[in-house]
């Protein structure tokens, strides 16, 4: 019996009885468990949703990346529960009781042409699709709601996959099609349900394109359709933003109070009072008593955590009634009030960079927007914009401190000992003070950095972007901080502070001899790192001609790039004609006067003919060898360099051709012709290293390494030439004789052989990370045991990434030090437990400043013993 009504309700019968079966227990078991654990998710999307009511929000919670974190488990199980109803109770089978060969009626007909028998199998189907929606797996939902749309029975079921369509449509970007779909759609006004979902996705799709006037009319039929408390003040909340970006303060007002009127939670209605004082009209209301009210809520215990906006909030106020000072002080007070809202701290920062950016002042506006970009989140409006003006800045204000710092530089080395004393004196009074100051509030770390200049500015006017002493300028050194911090952290200011180790490194500088032949005085110094001592201040000064010669190319180069900064960045042409004009009046011998000349005709082609031309007169007068010249004088030049560019392309592909056929004589021949033609385009390094290949196939070692190395002498920078060093590499180890004969010839060069200059009796060790303290300990203690009546001077120092050396001087004449050098064991006289290999000599001053600059030493080793020791 119990087998026959199995067998009588089976999906393979499709009488009324069976389909009244499965359609009950697909709705009231399967479809019920699958669409509660659905709206489990959807609760829980909403749960963890936060709105940022200081930015227009969003129409529905489910856009933000995290949505599927939250909800997937509960949305895979949605999944699991529809597609087994659709599994187990789909009945596709024909009705027994309607015969097709007879005359039928209309609804028999319609019964037949059915391809689903069970109600609840395109209502599972809708499940799963809004259930990948959530998940936000939407090319799948978008196959299962474009099925739904063609082959449900029920035409609500259409309708709603249509509007879920049209949804994620707008999710992914794709706004006409959702526009199409919308555009087709007509609900009965009884349908709320379908008319809310209409008119909150036709809103969704305006607000997500920025077309705000075209979203109120949705919004305002969406809230007299919607139901629940949260989705209606969330969407009224959004529909007076609206209103407030199209202009209309009045009806943002009105419905900002209605949210009020809602008693919302209290974060709501904060923002709603902040809000409706953020657009006040200062002309037609009373500023005095919004401010009053602020102020109230700034005591309210209960707005602790919303001080932040509230200072924001008055700072726009005092910004609309023309207070400027009073509103940076108030968005100052917003960044620097404690809160977790970093996008607010983020928005007030981008207020101040907003202001000082119209003035324009863009010093201080580079350094807030430094500022809002630490803070602002990436999913913030406009953030792609803000981080490009952001960059734009942060290139034209190191260019300008570029200049500002050389400068004061300058300036401080015009003046005269007696006048760099004093101010050098009065800055580091300053320093020692503030720095007093800083340490009985707490605050000391401000000087990590050595930015002794924070608190200088009372000694100076108001300070303008260029001219002004560098130290004493308040945004490029707030600036340098930002800049100081993201590199190294905070750090507080010691020796060597960019070192894990902070052991202190010598440095043998260039003093002149004493009469025995040693250092005038103990030459072991360390570079100055504290900002109280004055050689702080003097060691970058640039006290003679070449020094300040390299000043004004800085300078120059500086001016150049903040020029096209000014004109290709920020799109200011008058201050980009303005810094490029310095260059011509203040260096008009510069080799960057012509690309100077050639921004200034472009900048001004538009705005000021005759003045472009006046600047295209003078580069051809002037300049008529120049690039740029030949760029305006002939109008064909740049199709002449690209012919040029051509042909050198021609012949590097024939010479590689020949090479590959193993014709290398002929390559090497197109090498030469190509390099004798263009020695300096770009493809000459890659033109030498495949010669260098020709004569590894026809010659010996020899001359393949002579062409190795000419190649990386003539272009060391390039890729070829790195690739040429690794092969020389290999050839030294393979071929060691090779590397012994270069290093002769390349010694022979540069090392002079005079035994009556002055020498040193030299250890080097080829670790720089050896103990360089206890080696120079050790060969102080060798000398006092066996040289106690002469007065012999010991000095280490470390060529970064090169070598340990430790130096003896003091010796009366050549024969003296040749004693020493035999007598001394580096074995027995210097600790070596890790075995590092040790080379003794005698150098003279000259040799020894041209082998800490070159780094070979066994090339001056061989020099040594061949020219000098024998």
């Amino acid at each position: 019996m119990a087998v026959l009504l199995l067998w009588q309700c089976s999906v393979e019968k499709n009488t009324s009885s069976t389909r009244f079966y499965h359609n009950m227990t697909a709705r009231y078991n399967i479809y019920f468990n699958g669409y509660e654990n659905f709206k489990e998710g959807v609760a829980k999307v909403s749960e963890n949703h936060t709105d940022d009511f200081a930015e227009i929000l969003p129409v529905f919670d489910y856009s933000a990346p995290s949505t599927p974190s939250y909800c997937s488990s509960d949305m895979e199980r949605a999944i699991q529960k529809a597609s087994k109803l659709i599994s187990l109770k789909s009945i596709t089978a024909r009705p027994n009781n309607i015969d097709s060969r007879n005359d039928i009626s209309e609804k028999d007909r319609e019964m037949l042409e059915r391809k689903e028998y069970n109600d609840w199998v395109d209502d599972s189907y809708l499940l799963i699709a809004k259930a990948r929606f959530y998940k936000h797996e939407f090319e799948s939902a978008k196959s299962i709601l474009e099925y739904s749309i063609t082959s449900a029975n029920e035409q609500t079921v259409k309708d709603e996959a249509s509007l879920w369509l049209a949804r994620l449509y707008n999710e992914t970007g794709n706004y006409n099609e959702s526009s199409r779909i919308l555009h087709d759609m007509k609900f009965e006004p009884e349908s709320k349900g379908l008319l809310a979902m209409y008119h909150t996705t036709l809103a969704d799709l305006f607000v997500k394109q920025k077309r705000y006037g075209e979203a109120i009319a949705p919004l305002v039929k969406a809230i007299e359709n919607v139901s629940g408390k949260k989705t209606r003040y969330r969407l009224m909340f959004l529909l007076a933003q609206i209103y407030d970006q199209t202009g209309d303060g009045a009806q943002a007002t009105v419905y900002y109070r209605k949210v009020i009127k809602m008693r919302p939670p209290y974060e709501v209605e904060f923002y709603a009072k902040v809000k409706q004082a953020n657009i006040l009209d200062v002309n037609a209301a009373n500023t005095v008593e919004v401010r009053r009210q602020l102020e109230r809520m700034l005591r309210d215990s209960k707005n602790n955590d919303f001080q932040d906006q509230i200072y924001y909030a008055l700072g726009n106020l005092s910004m609309k009634e023309g207070d400027i000072e009073e509103a940076i002080r108030f968005f100052r007070l917003s960044a620097s009030a404690p809160s977790m809202n970093q996008n607010q701290k983020g928005r007030s920062y981008l207020a101040l960079a907003s202001y000082f950016y119209s003035k324009p002042d863009y010093m201080e506006a580079a350094t807030f927007y430094d500022s809002s970009m630490y803070f602002l989140n990436e999913t913030y409006p406009d953030y792609l914009s803000i981080k490009t003006t952001s960059q734009s800045l942060n290139v034209l204000v190191e260019n300008l401190k570029t200049v500002q710092a050389e400068d004061s530089l300058q300036k401080v080395a015009a003046m005269t000992e007696q006048q760099r004393t004093a101010l050098i004196s009065q800055i580091i009074a300053g320093v020692v003070k503030a720095e007093s100051e800083g340490a009985a509030s707490g605050t000391s770390d401000r000087y990590n950095m050595g930015q002794f200049y924070e608190n200088e500015r009372r000694f100076q006017g108001q300070i303008s972007q260029e001219g002004s002493w560098y130290f004493y300028n308040q945004s490029a050194l707030t600036f340098g901080r930002t800049e100081f911090r993201r590199r190294w952290g905070d750090r507080r200011l010691q020796d060597n502070w960019r070192r894990a180790n902070k052991s202190v490194i010598a440095d043998i500088q260039d003093e002149p001899e004493d009469e025995a032949g040693g250092m005038a005085g103990d030459t072991t110094e360390v570079k100055v790192l504290d900002n109280k001592q004055p050689d702080y201040y003097l060691q970058n000064l640039p006290m003679n001609d070449s020094l300040l010669a390299i000043s004004n190319n800085r300078i120059a180069g500086a001016l150049l790039n903040a020029g096209k900064a000014y004109a290709e960045m920020l799109n200011n042409p008058a201050k980009a004609t303005e810094t490029l004009e310095q260059i011509k009046r203040r260096f008009p011998s510069s080799e960057l006067v012509p690309e100077a000349l050639y921004n200034l005709y472009n900048i001004n082609k538009e705005i000021n003919g005759v003045r472009s031309e006046t600047y295209r007169q003078e580069l051809l007068t002037a300049y008529p060898e120049s690039e740029f010249a030949k760029i305006l004088a002939d109008p064909d030049y740049f199709a002449k360099k690209l012919a040029e560019l051509k042909a050198v392309e021609t012949l590097y592909e024939k010479a590689y051709t020949q090479y590959s056929a193993e014709d290398f004589a002929s390559s090497i021949a197109t090498v030469n012709e190509a390099l004798g033609k263009f020695a300096g385009d770009a493809l000459a390094p890659k033109f030498m290293l495949l010669k260098a290949y020709c004569v590894a196939k026809t010659g010996d070692e020899r001359r393949f390494k002579e062409e190795l190395n000419r190649l990386i002498r003539q272009f060391p920078e390039s890729a070829e030439a790195i690739k040429a060093s690794e092969i020389s590499a290999f050839l030294n180890q393979t071929v060691p004789e090779l590397k012994v004969e270069e290093d002769r010839q390349t010694a022979r060069e540069i090392y002079s052989a005079d035994k009556s200059a002055n020498h040193y009796f030299a250890v080097v060790i080829d670790n720089p990370a050896f103990n360089m303290n206890q080696a120079t300990f050790d060969i102080i203690s060798y000398n006092i045991d066996n040289y106690t009546n002469s007065n012999y001077r010991t000095e280490g120092d470390m060529v970064v990434g090169k070598f340990t050396i430790i130096t003896v001087s003091g010796f009366r004449d050549f024969r003296e030090a040749l004693g020493y050098y035999t007598a001394f064991s580096a074995e027995k006289s210097i600790r070596n437990p890790e075995g590092n290999k040790i080379h003794t000599f005698l150098i003279s001053r000259a040799n020894l400043n041209i082998l800490k600059s070159d780094g070979n030493i066994g090339s001056y080793d061989i020099f040594f013993r061949e020219n000098i020791l024998e």
